[in-house]
């Protein structure tokens, strides 16, 4: 059977559920973002069941992006997901070296099937819950050619903007701290606790605190909003992480794209670092907004 260590998991995309991409994406591009790819059709792949529209953004950082995808969806299991809560952060995508061995090794270890293992065009792939109820996608290439793009490093704008990775509510912070590491060999880099409150920094095995820098953050709710979409929702996936080297700045930058400000720069009383946090229009999800944070490799 294929170790862990072996499945190579690379974090991503974070994938957002909206019916007017075309619309919504504009903040994101006013706000130094670029588009690296869009796919529809055949290009990317169809099924009996409906067709795909995705488009793919990156701003400043290498590796991670987001993908917005809109109706009508590929499949009944998608469908069934929007009707339910609409617009949203619907899942983590990573890539692998063997998707066959990786569905084995996560249907092995806790997660539940909600896409059966599958062969397409251009990548193997299957989509998986993690034990608190998570989506997760898991994809290999499959096409010489065939890639998302990714953005040369470069953190763009003024502000030095970059999309860094997520940040997701838990029920059981160090329980899925432990289950993320042994059974997707994430790896913790930081963390932050104090008064029953915890954030947990993990990344994949090719974090480069320069070049490739792509956080998966597991944290307990904090803020109001968090709480108050925990209980309607249960554990989620609750924003897209970004870093500054300005952080003033790409927050006026983001108010002037057309976010709405959740609050302004601030001190974190949990983590010392400067954040501030804005709402994107597809639905109102939110971004987290960091000073520039880059800790060591220790592993």
């Amino acid at each position: 059977m294929t170790g862990v260590t072996e499945l190579n998991y690379t974090l991503h995309h974070l994938c957002i559920y909206d019916d007017k991409p075309r619309e919504n994406m504009m903040p994101y591009l006013r706000w130094h973002h670029g588009i690296t790819n869009y796919f529809s059709g055949a290009v990317f792949h169809v099924t009996g069941e409906g067709h795909s529209d995705y488009t793919f953004m990156g701003c400043g950082g290498r590796a991670y992006q987001i993908q917005i995808e809109a109706p009508p969806f590929q499949f009944e299991y998608e469908r069934n997901w929007w009707s339910q809560h609409g617009h949203g952060y619907n899942h983590i995508c990573w890539i692998t070296s063997n998707a066959r061995a990786s569905m084995d090794h996560l249907l092995n270890h806790g997660a539940r099937e909600v896409m059966p293992f599958e062969e397409f065009p251009t990548y193997d792939g299957f989509v998986v819950h993690d034990p608190e109820g998570r989506w997760i996608e898991i994809m290999e290439y499959t096409n010489e050619t065939f890639r998302v793009q990714e953005f040369t490093h470069a953190p763009s704008g003024e502000c030095g903007l970059e999309m860094v990775g997520t940040t997701s509510v838990c029920n059981d912070v160090d329980a899925m701290t432990e289950w993320y590491g042994k059974v997707m060999d994430l790896r913790v880099l930081e963390t932050f606790e104090n008064d029953g409150d915890k954030w947990v920094v993990m990344t994949d095995q090719n974090y480069d605190p320069i070049a490739r820098r792509s956080f998966f953050i597991l944290q307990n709710a904090r803020t109001e909003q968090q709480k108050t979409h925990k209980e309607q929702h249960g554990a989620y996936i609750s924003e897209i992480v970004y870093q500054a080297k300005d952080v003033q700045r790409a927050y006026d930058d983001a108010l002037w794209a057309g976010m709405e400000s959740l609050h302004a720069p601030e001190r974190d009383p949990l983590t010392g670092l400067l954040c501030a946090r804005v709402l994107e229009p597809c639905g109102g999800n939110v971004l987290l907004l960091l000073e520039h944070y880059a800790p060591a490799k220790t592993f």
